[in-house]
């Protein structure tokens, strides 16, 4: 029976360790802030929420309040951070950081964004740009979850990724 268990336990470990083989590496970025100043993402710690949206996005007007609201549910149990990145450009329709921060109070959402206004974070994370696109990385730097889009299940599927963080 000892020697079942052991056995046991080293395939669970392998296996383990196989599907970290596997795991995709969260990209590295640094952005700037709606508050001002760089953020990097090496600098964050614990299990990250990152979400890009823009302020012409439909969906991300659904998106955005409900992975603050998840923040606000598993912040603390799971060190669970929300990183709001805006994929809107300075252009002739303005700065990027004011048709975002239009478009937080337009929802209702108090948080922090940062800027990607060259695309060069979404870009490495979502080559086609779609919105809105939501990653959850774990402590480790590990994308567990993706979804490009706003699907009907994407917050249910989220929350069961969440559960799985230690």
């Amino acid at each position: 029976m000892k020697r079942k268990l052991q056995a046991l336990l080293i395939v669970t470990i392998f296996a383990f360790l196989a599907g970290l083989a596997h795991a995709q590496t969260a990209p590295g970025f640094a952005l700037e802030s709606d508050k001002g100043g760089m953020v990097f993402k090496s600098s964050l710690k614990g299990n990250l929420i990152i979400s890009f949206f823009a302020s012409y996005c439909k969906p991300c007007e659904k998106d955005v309040p409900l992975l603050v609201d998840m923040e606000k549910k598993y912040g603390k149990a799971k060190n669970l951070q929300l990183i709001l990145i805006t994929a809107d450009l300075n252009d002739g329709e303005g700065k990027a950081k004011d048709k975002a921060a239009g478009f937080m109070k337009k929802i209702g959402v108090s948080h922090d964004f940062l800027l990607d206004v060259y695309h060069v974070a979404i870009t490495k994370y979502n080559p086609a740009k779609s919105l809105p696109s939501t990653f959850l990385v774990d402590q480790y730097g590990n994308i567990l979850f993706q979804e490009i889009g706003f699907h009907e299940d994407t917050m249910a599927k989220l929350e069961q990724a969440i559960g799985m963080l230690p």
